[in-house]
């Protein structure tokens, strides 16, 4: 399994991105996850105790699953580090994009809006650079920016090749 991140500041491309490299990467036959931090200080799935789930995890429950005709949704009563989350994708996707993930050293794309945008998510772990950026700049720091939008192929050849397999064990 592969995984890398995107991260920039906000309104930069990370989301319009993200979506792009999954569409890309699923049309060429890859299995891809995702995963999405929420900056949102009191987010949660089950936020309404009267909730079958919310009561559960009032009662002690260590780990909830709503399972539904469509879709299952596994709810942890704390915030896992996202080496321990992405164990959960092992054998189930070739790809995962982490969205805004910081707690983890990953193979980064950055987006941003300017030059100083740049500087401040820059890290020894970018390989790309895309969002807003990508359509006035060809490169920064010798790191090529590919603009999602515009050139999804390209951006995704250099996931593909770029990207090493994730640590598994």
């Amino acid at each position: 399994m592969k995984v890398f991140a995107v991260c920039g500041v906000s309104n930069s491309g990370k989301t319009t991105t993200v979506e792009r490299l999954i569409a890309e990467l699923t049309a060429r036959g890859h299995r891809v996850g995702s995963v999405k931090y929420i900056h949102c200080e009191n987010f949660s799935m089950d936020a309404d105790s009267s909730e079958d789930t919310g009561r559960h995890r009032a009662a002690g429950s260590r780990l909830i699953s709503a399972h539904a005709k469509r879709e299952t949704t596994l709810i942890f009563p704390e915030r896992l580090p996202t080496e321990k989350l992405l164990r959960l994708y092992r054998g189930e996707c070739d790809f995962v994009v982490c969205e805004g993930v910081s707690d983890i050293e990953l193979p980064t794309i950055v987006t941003a809006h300017g030059k100083a945008d740049l500087v401040e998510k820059w890290s020894d772990r970018v390989f790309c650079i895309s969002g807003v950026i990508s359509a006035s700049i060809a490169e920064f720091r010798g790191i090529p920016a590919i603009d999602a939008t515009k050139n999804i192929e390209g951006l995704v050849d250099l996931v593909e090749r770029g990207v090493q397999r994730f640590c598994e064990g």
